[in-house]
């Protein structure tokens, strides 16, 4: 497969100037970084400091057949660990061959209707995302996706096929797929944007559902902008811990834009259903609002934070125009009764403190190095551990 896709890929960098009717265009990036980890996890007493290095290349192709009508694809390639053997790469649809490195993450078309202006999608595309990055956990996702302007807002309709249970010789039977359906808006009052999504997953095997209802709204108003959204799921089942949970949470941000710094301030809740042990997690690509280790390696709940409440700080100052520094300060507590629940009784505190800083400098307009630093706290009861330190550096190139 490797040696199909590597031929095909040939073909594409070398007829790129061969089709008359079609405009063919690449774009992508690749890094290479190294890291340090220190019980990033935050649970070990006695952890083993230990250093990585890995990298990535993605390519974006795009086939621009008319000004309608266009089809996408995006591979990644070498999603790795350096010299790590078998199942070196962090990419899950990567298998553990270590010749099994080149992966097909989106391939979708789209053509737009000049009678209606709406944008017909269909393939292989971007999901798990909405708004801000809160309760965000982007994957690929199989849709139908039409998006219809109209005089109030854009109007947004999604057919998902999350999972397709059949078998080779039963694939009509359904009983065992997932599907979600999504209807959004994004429309603006002002100089506010906001934006209602409501997604309805129908779990067929476990004869599940879920309803999700999310509201995000962004805005600016001269030197301070703001981001905020909340969240509702409602699980409703008959197997299964998530029987009839209900979890929510809510997120927002204020920045102030001062010239050169930005400084922002902002606040995470996530809710937990003691009766049915479910708990909100912020979502692993909200990471905390920006964190380097608490919501990033430190996912206490589910692939973040959550389930308590988590305030922050981040500033960020622009040197030069090439050279940027940042700094994080975070405090998360959590819920007594997820305390309880997951480290045992009598035990109800259980709390975060991160502080980091890191820098970036653009060597030219394509090449970038980047370096970070961070150490956090993590205090649970009944647990003994010792404190996390994370440090990496990055150069970044883009074309």
């Amino acid at each position: 497969m490797k040696k199909v896709i590597g031929i095909v890929l040939a073909a594409l960098f070398l007829t790129t100037g061969i089709a008359a009717a079609t405009d063919f265009t690449l774009s992508g990036s690749y890094y290479a970084r190294g890291q340090y980890h220190d019980n990033v996890g935050g649970l070990l007493d006695d952890a083993e400091a230990f250093g990585v290095y890995d990298h990535e290349l993605s390519v974006d192709a795009t086939w621009q057949i008319d000004d309608s009508t266009k089809v996408f694809a995006r591979f990644e390639m070498r999603d790795e660990n350096w010299g790590m053997l078998g199942s070196g790469s962090e990419n899950g649809n990567v298998g553990g061959d270590n010749d099994d490195n080149i992966v097909v993450e989106r391939v979708w078309g789209a053509h737009t209707f000049a009678a209606t202006g709406g944008t017909l999608t269909v393939g292989l595309m971007a999901g798990g995302a909405w708004a801000t990055s809160f309760f965000d956990n982007g994957y690929d996702a199989y849709r139908i996706k039409y998006v219809q302007p109209t005089a109030v807002g854009t109007l947004i309709g999604i057919i998902q096929k999350s999972a397709e249970g059949g078998f080779a010789t039963a694939l009509d039977d359904d009983r065992t797929d997932v599907d979600a359906y999504m209807l959004a808006m994004v429309t603006k009052a002002g100089p506010v944007k906001i934006m209602p999504l409501f997604v309805f997953v129908d779990h067929e095997v476990l004869d599940a559902n879920a309803w999700q209802f999310h509201l995000a709204a962004t805005g600016t108003f001269g030197a301070v902008s703001f981001e905020a959204e909340g969240d509702y799921v409602s699980y409703d089942s008959d197997f299964g811990a998530q029987s009839d949970a209900d979890i929510f949470g809510i997120y927002g941000k204020v920045s102030f834009n001062a010239g050169p710094a930005t400084i922002g301030v902002l606040g995470a809740w996530g809710s937990y259903d003691d009766d049915e042990g479910v708990a909100f997690s912020y979502g692993d690509d909200f990471e905390a609002g920006g964190a380097m280790i608490i919501g990033d390696d430190m996912e206490l709940v589910g692939p973040d934070l959550g389930a308590g409440l988590l305030v922050a700080a981040t500033v960020s100052f622009a040197v030069t125009d090439e050279l940027t520094i940042g700094g994080y300060v975070g405090y998360w507590t959590a819920d007594s009764d997820w305390v309880n629940d997951v480290y045992g009784a009598g035990n109800d505190d259980a709390e975060a403190f991160e502080i980091s800083a890191t820098g970036s400098y653009a060597i030219t307009a394509n090449l970038t190095y980047s370096l970070g630093l961070g150490w956090a706290d993590l205090d649970i009861d009944g647990l003994d551990n010792e404190d996390a330190l994370q440090a990496f550096h990055k150069l970044s190139f883009s074309f």
